[in-house]
């Protein structure tokens, strides 16, 4: 198997729990990404209007504001990590070529100690989305504005992700009922998304 066949090999369960433990080290000043903000943060890059090269979005991982470059405890630590993360982003790229419909964000396929560490999850989850939509903002805007073939907003596929951030203070704070409902659309919302954008993609 060559290098370039190592970056397709999807994480193992193992390699996620390395990935986390690195991303919450103390080194990294809460600046970093957890492991469901990456997940939300990567989703959004593979569905999207544009083709975001790793050199662009890996600084953000390790620095949400992307004002520091990545910063590692040796060049094989570096390696190793950025190896990890680039496998990651190839394996939320493959899930939406081979089948759309079959996305299921991390925090779906988790199971948690408690509500609130569940809730926590899925918000981090939405603010990477978010994150990742902002690298490329004006490209996004169009969804905004488009109709589908039933005449609907667009934009509709991104309320669960914006509710479900807190993002929005004029927003009502939601209830364990509406949350749930809310959770229950993201995959469906971002697989739809991905076909939105889909044509945009192409013609990179």
């Amino acid at each position: 198997m060559t290098s370039s066949d190592d970056l397709f090999q999807s994480l193992s369960s193992e390699e996620l729990d390395e990935l986390e433990d690195f991303l919450l080290l103390d080194t990294h000043d809460d600046k970093s990404m957890t492991l469901d903000m990456l997940d939300g943060f990567l989703a959004a890059l593979a569905v999207g209007p544009s083709l975001i090269t790793p050199s662009e979005w890996l600084p953000m991982v390790l620095d949400v504001e992307g004002e520091a470059p990545p910063s590692f405890s040796s060049p094989e630590q570096g390696a190793r990590m950025t190896g990890l993360i680039v496998r990651y982003m190839n394996s939320v790229v493959s899930v939406f070529d081979a089948d759309p419909e079959s996305y299921s964000p991390l925090f779906d396929q988790c199971v948690f100690g408690d509500p609130e560490e569940e809730e926590l999850a899925v918000k981090a989850w939405a603010l990477g989305f978010i994150l990742g939509m902002e690298l490329r903002w004006d490209d996004w805007l169009p969804v905004f504005d488009a109709l589908n073939a039933e005449g609907d907003a667009e934009a509709h596929l991104l309320t669960p992700i914006f509710l479900l951030s807190g993002t929005d203070e004029n927003m009502p704070e939601l209830n364990d009922e509406e949350r749930e409902e809310w959770r229950e659309l993201i995959p469906e919302s971002v697989s739809r998304l991905y076909r939105y954008w889909l044509p945009s993609r192409s013609q990179q």
